[in-house]
């Protein structure tokens, strides 16, 4: 499985996802199809579906224009809202392209209808990947926008926060840094979060600093498309947030987290929802905040959340 990353408007992430035996291609969030187009070519791929988390017009605006430029294109999606719409999914359905699965997983919080989608590859080593549009980014997620924050908590902590530690990110947005650093602000005891941006700093200068490398555009984004393949903790193609790498910084490798999903032979299977702990005050001494521990089925304690439970 091969994943383009293609920049976008100010700070948007189209992505192409290519199985590379039957070269079958599916788009994620479609917002400018012409320049989707240009890698379609140019990879020399049969494009056949888009799937779209949510009908924000920069996640689902060239859906229709796509769709009339490419006849018998499928357009897939959780909400009645999204353009060009052919097939509205279900929460817990499984999609196939070739040797790729897609698992789809209901999300909401950002809007009611938004949909991530979990991809593995049938007897392949590499980890899954995970397209989250914007119910999760790099240190951050989207803004709640509709339903409740009860909703937007399952859907981060219970739905997402389950998968595979060794998971792969692709994000819809380019927010690293802002969120690293409003995180810091939040809690500056945090050596997570410390660590993060000062990982994502490195990449930011690593960017800056490369020699031809692409120019950067107002939102942090790089200016051309990034090509990653899903194996082993793979540097991201694009800036320091960059989709397709794991969440967790490199000082915290994903062995401090026990994996809860199962592999058995090709499939993913779904453990039980994690649940959640009081813990009292910040560790590190935070003023005003009380944390709480989010614990996973098997994996014991994995890490603080801030605010009332």
């Amino acid at each position: 499985m091969k994943v383009k990353v293609i920049p976008v408007l100010e700070d948007n992430y189209m992505y192409l996802v290519i199985e590379e035996h039957t070269r079958e291609a599916v788009a994620v969030d479609v917002a400018v199809p012409k320049r989707l187009l240009e890698i379609v070519g140019r990879e020399g791929v049969s494009l056949t579906t888009v799937l779209t988390t949510h009908h924000h017009w920069d996640h689902a605006r060239g859906n229709v224009e796509l769709a009339r430029l490419w006849p018998g294109l499928a357009v897939l999606g959780a909400d009645e809202r999204i353009c060009a719409l052919t097939r509205r999914l279900t929460h817990g359905e499984e999609l196939r392209f070739g040797a790729i699965h897609v698992r789809c997983l209901l999300t909401p919080g950002h809007t009611s209808g938004h949909m991530s989608y979990f991809l593995w590859e049938d007897e392949c080593p590499d980890p899954p990947a995970l397209f989250s549009g914007d119910a999760l980014s790099v240190a951050g997620c989207g803004p709640r926008l509709e339903g409740t924050a009860q909703q937007m908590y399952r859907s981060l902590a219970k739905t997402l926060g389950i998968l595979p530690p060794e998971t792969k990110v692709f994000c819809g947005h380019e927010h690293t840094l802002a969120n690293l650093e409003f995180a810091q602000k939040v809690e500056p005891c945090n050596d997570h979060v410390r660590a993060k941006l000062s990982w994502a700093k490195r990449g930011v200068r690593a960017q800056v600093h490369r020699q031809g490398g692409p120019g950067r555009g107002p939102g942090g984004t790089l200016q051309r498309a990034g090509e990653l393949r899903a194996r082993g903790r793979t540097a991201a193609a694009t800036g320091p947030g960059s989709p397709g790498t794991a969440v967790g910084a490199p000082e915290h490798p994903p062995t401090e987290v026990s994996p809860v999903w199962t592999r058995r032979g090709a499939r993913w299977h779904i453990p039980p929802p994690p649940t959640l702990r009081q813990s009292g005050p910040c560790p590190g001494g935070c003023p005003a905040l009380e944390t709480s521990t989010l614990v996973l089925p098997g994996s014991g304690r994995v890490g603080l959340l801030s605010g009332p439970v």
